[in-house]
């Protein structure tokens, strides 16, 4: 088959790489496209991955509407001259209305249950929407559900081991603590009318967490000038190994803090939002999560320091781990058979939906 994979933020570019390379071990043609993000446009270099670049939309509605007119019309004809089968997004707008345009196969997910009307209203044009079964949102009457989640396309431990070189990158002794430290800028879409942890209460978690480790921190945007030399210095592929090593995650992204609970990291997530997979994470200790009023900084940064000065973390965390994944998919084998198996396959998923634990 000729297969389209389509990414928006640099996360996608993880969610899909591996399905990419599985796909075409197969002997399936697969093209990909992007919006152009600096750290996609790298991340894809970085894995050899050719693609054509998506035109980001401005930020006024009219704007956004000639982008997708514009981009629609182009990915119809991109899907026409390049025969393409099967279209694989995270609800591309674009994708979504071209695809539903030429009657071609497209399959989407999301995770993220604040996307609201958008995701609502374009999952409405593809063939199938995929979720975790701890998506909070039912969008569609037929809606498939997996048992992992979306972290776990590239995290699984099928498919991720952690280096230890990442302690020579960062400059700290092997085994030794340190901090990753996430604050984001909170001008995506689904982060409207939010806000995250004050000035002074970033730099009173540093100096908290500065006496029981060494602090790293990852940041959209400005920060406080006397954090500025905490700042992470690595390339983007090495962050996973950074999270799996790290003693502790603390921040303000979904996506990282996620990706920390599932390598086993605790992660402390702040953010007026929570969604079903930090729901899950949570109820398995591996994920502390907190809202935005200035009492829950506070208590966030406590969570923080206490967890740094427990002896056993590491034995908990792994404990609390392997609960966590031991009835959980290898999502990417999962979708690859459902792909290559349509209709099957989705014929099978609505009938037996315990068909995917023998991806386990």
């Amino acid at each position: 088959m000729n297969i389209l994979l389509t990414t928006g933020h640099p996360a996608q570019v993880h969610n899909f790489r591996n399905i990419k390379f599985e796909l075409e071990k197969k002997g399936h043609k697969v093209y990909w496209m992007a919006t152009d993000k600096e750290i996609s446009k790298y991340l894809l270099d970085f894995y050899e991955i050719s693609y054509k670049i998506i035109e980001r939309p401005g930020k006024s509605f009219f704007s956004k509407l000639v982008t997708l007119i514009k981009k629609t019309i182009s990915i119809i004809s991109f899907i026409r001259k390049n025969e393409i089968d099967v279209a694989l997004s995270r609800v591309s707008p674009y994708v979504s209305l071209a695809c539903f345009v030429l009657r071609k196969t497209h399959f989407a997910l999301t995770d993220t249950e604040t996307a609201g009307f958008y995701d609502k209203f374009f999952s409405k044009f593809v063939t199938n929407l995929l979720t975790a079964k701890s998506f909070k949102r039912t969008l569609r009457k037929v809606q498939i559900r997996f048992d992992a989640n979306i972290e776990l396309f590239y995290l699984h431990p099928r498919r991720f081991k952690p280096s230890d070189d990442i302690y020579k990158i960062l400059g700290v002794q092997n085994n030794k603590p340190y901090v990753i430290m996430r604050f984001v800028s909170w001008d995506a879409y689904h982060d409207k009318g939010l806000s995250g942890f004050t000035d002074a209460n970033k730099i009173k978690a540093v100096k908290a967490f500065s006496e029981k480790a060494k602090v790293f921190i990852s940041a959209e945007g400005e920060l406080p000038a006397e954090l500025e030399h905490y700042k992470i210095k690595i390339p983007p592929e090495k962050m996973h190994d950074a999270l799996a090593h790290s003693t502790l995650f603390f921040g303000e992204s979904a996506t990282m803090a996620s990706e920390s609970a599932v390598l086993g990291t605790p992660a402390i997530f702040l953010n007026e939002n929570w969604f079903g997979s930090t729901d899950e994470e949570k109820d398995f200790g591996l994920l502390f999560c907190y809202k935005q009023s200035l009492n829950e900084q506070q208590k966030a940064i406590e969570k923080g320091i206490e967890l740094l000065n427990t002896s056993n973390l590491t034995t908990i965390m792994q404990e609390n781990q392997q609960r966590f994944l031991k009835n959980k998919i290898d999502v990417t084998a999962f979708l690859v058979w459902f792909i290559e198996n349509y209709p099957e396959s989705a014929k099978i998923m609505k009938e037996n939906p315990d068909y995917q634990y023998r991806f386990r």
